[in-house]
């Protein structure tokens, strides 16, 4: 059966070869169980699709090349070709994933293999042409650094994901051990209470490179960047809170003439459209900027010499220096529930949540605890992800067994969103258990006694003396002297055992003495 080697190479103006020869891959044309496809990625959605033809060539009158962007589930034509053309050539309308699966067709007509839907793909190609996506955030606090990150695209490639910093002096960058995630976070100490500038690095499997850079002041301040939409290489935002802030910068090259003013020039539409800042900037940064409202704001700066010597003023389609994201709108939070747990949940609180904003960061949840409403609120757990979801171990003590819950989502301008429980949240991890340790009976007293005699334990309970009991040797009446029992309603002739009306504690209500002989006649 004859067979088509197939390789892939990029397509480059006057066919230069990117990287050379990809991919060797052999194709068979008749039918194959085992989907044995290479795949592989692009940034470029025009590429080469080159074949060999075997040495049986002359029984192959046409070569077709199929496409499906369903992966396998229908294909469609692609392009055709005669064995001495050896390649294809093929323009991807979009991103996306592309599998193609050839078939020939021979000199009498017949087609191999006969029904191209059936066939294994021989080779997947996913055109991505969009950079990942990178949000970073940083701090600096009593020595401490503190990035977080997160990334976004469909094809990351998280071996080549780089951390690193440098001082403020701007000399080197120091490769930071960070774990390679992406969404994560890492801490050290940079040596030193300086600013610091963090850049952060990565590649998708296409080969689009993505970064971001920010700058941390030693104020305890969280600063934060956002990649920009499109491919600019110059594609961070800076986030502030305030419609009113400030630039940082330096200039270099600075002649004998020193420097008369620095310019600045500002865009809202992307750089379509530039006009010049009411102000100068200082020589001597920062320069402090005010604008009328929220949004995207993107400048440039112009230094000018003391001859009047400069740069060109940015026209329409340039890229501004840097961009600047005002957002003083605060996250959206709001607390759904909380759930003391029970049975084998004891000890954990359930909290759920909804938070929303447009610049909302990779670990933005903070929840708190407070004895009252007004606070002050205590971190019970920081630098959560807004999952909408987190089960609370809750310690053994130093919690107050009612509180109040707050959660907190902080965007990457730092504005704060918080919603918080109405009514305290009771936990009290104890059981009460009772258990009986004794039990006592008070005696009843007689008729005229001023009191009581003293209760007497239910097992020492000791019935009083029958009538025929000698009274005691003074004249003084005993305490206690139960009446005598009636007589009968009616004389028996027969003599029964007593009636339950002689045992003790029976009948009206005094203590009768309990018979010594129960069945003994008169």
């Amino acid at each position: 059966m004859p067979r088509v080697e197939v390789v892939i190479r990029k397509f480059l103006p006057a066919i230069m070869f990117f990287h050379g020869l990809l991919a060797l891959v052999s194709v068979s044309i008749a039918q194959n169980p085992q989907d044995n496809a290479a795949t592989y990625y692009s940034r470029d959605k025009n590429f080469l699709i080159p074949f060999k033809s075997p040495g049986v060539a002359s029984k192959i009158s046409k070569i077709m090349l199929h496409v499906s962007e369903d992966f396998g589930k229908t294909y469609a034509l692609a392009g055709t070709a005669i064995p001495s053309q050896d390649q294809f050539l093929f323009r991807s309308p979009k991103d996306g994933w592309y599998w193609f699966a050839v078939q020939s067709q021979e000199v009498d007509g017949k087609m191999s293999p006969p029904n191209i839907n059936l066939a294994p793909p021989s080779l997947k190609i996913c055109v991505d042409s969009t950079p990942p996506q990178v949000t970073l955030r940083g701090i600096l606090k009593d020595g401490v650094a503190n990035v977080d990150w997160d990334i976004r695209d469909e094809n990351l490639d998280l071996a080549t994901m780089r951390l690193e910093f440098r001082g403020a002096d701007g000399k080197e960058w120091v490769p930071l051990s960070a774990q390679q995630l992406a969404q994560g976070q890492h801490n050290w100490n940079p040596s030193g209470s300086s600013s610091i500038e963090v850049h952060l690095t990565i590649r998708d499997k296409a080969g689009n490179f993505g970064e971001s850079k920010i700058a941390i002041q030693p104020n305890g301040m969280r600063s934060g960047s956002i990649a920009l939409d499109g491919t600019g290489a110059k594609g961070n935002v800076s986030m502030v809170k305030s419609r009113r802030f400030q630039l940082n910068y330096k200039i270099d090259d600075v002649g004998p003439s020193d420097v008369s003013r620095i310019e600045v020039y500002v865009t809202r539409d992307g750089g379509r459209t530039w006009r010049k800042y009411d102000q100068d900037a200082p020589k001597n940064p920062p320069c402090t900027i005010e604008v009328p409202e929220e949004g995207r704001y993107g400048f440039t700066l112009i230094a000018r010499s003391g001859v009047d010597l400069g740069e060109q003023p940015p026209r329409s389609g340039d890229i501004p220096h840097f961009w600047v994201e005002v957002d003083e709108t605060r996250p959206v939070v709001r607390l759904i529930g909380v759930d003391v747990g029970r049975g084998i949940d004891l000890g954990n609180l359930s909290i759920t949540w909804t938070a929303s904003d447009r610049y909302l960061g990779p670990n933005p949840i903070q929840i708190s605890y407070a004895k009252t409403a007004e606070g002050p609120w205590t971190p019970a757990v920081s630098n959560l992800p807004n999952t909408g979801r987190y089960v609370w171990r809750l310690p053994n003590d130093g919690l107050p067994y009612q509180f109040f819950l707050r959660v907190e989502a902080t965007d990457l301008a730092g504005n704060v969103g918080t919603a918080e429980t109405t009514a305290p949240v009771k936990v009290d991890l104890s059981t009460p258990k009772a258990r009986v340790i004794s039990a006592e009976v008070t005696a009843i007293g007689g008729a005229g006694n001023a009191s009581a005699a003293p209760s007497t334990p239910v097992n020492n309970f000791t019935p009083p003396p029958p009538p025929s009991s000698p009274l005691p040797s003074n004249n003084n009446p005993p305490p206690f002297s139960p009446p005598p029992p009636p007589p009968p309603s009616s004389p028996s002739p027969e003599k029964s055992p007593a009636n339950p009306a002689s045992f003790p504690g029976s009948g009206n209500g005094s203590v009768s003495p309990f018979p010594s002989n129960p069945n003994k006649n008169d």
